[in-house]
């Protein structure tokens, strides 16, 4: 008797639909102010989960809710960050290359 895996047969069928579905994706312009305003959007939604899970009973189901809530929203202001970063970080800038061991001959 062979178990299906519902996760396996539906990434098979994503993979297999893949370049329909890259043509058929619709893309927007987004200007870097209204990145902002939605960081400020999800900044009010947070403080305000945060103080609703403050006022709630402790080990409830809502404080759980809330608190993955406020995590997916933490995650999604610091990808919202990167975006807006106009220049990546420069890590030998830094100055840890004088730091460093000499390469292996």
């Amino acid at each position: 008797m062979r178990l299906a895996n519902p996760t396996l047969e539906q990434s098979r069928a994503v993979l297999a639909a893949s370049p329909s579905l890259l043509d058929s994706v619709q893309t927007t312009d987004v200007t870097p102010g209204d990145v902002r305003k939605m960081i400020l959007y999800l900044r009010k939604a947070r403080e305000r989960a945060i103080a609703i899970r403050d006022r709630s009973p402790g080990g409830s189901y809502l404080e759980g809710v809330l608190t993955r809530t406020i995590d997916g929203i933490t995650l999604e202001l610091s990808q919202l960050d990167y975006l807006l970063v106009q220049k990546p970080v420069d890590v030998t800038a830094a100055g840890t290359d004088s730091r460093r061991m000499r390469p292996a001959i």
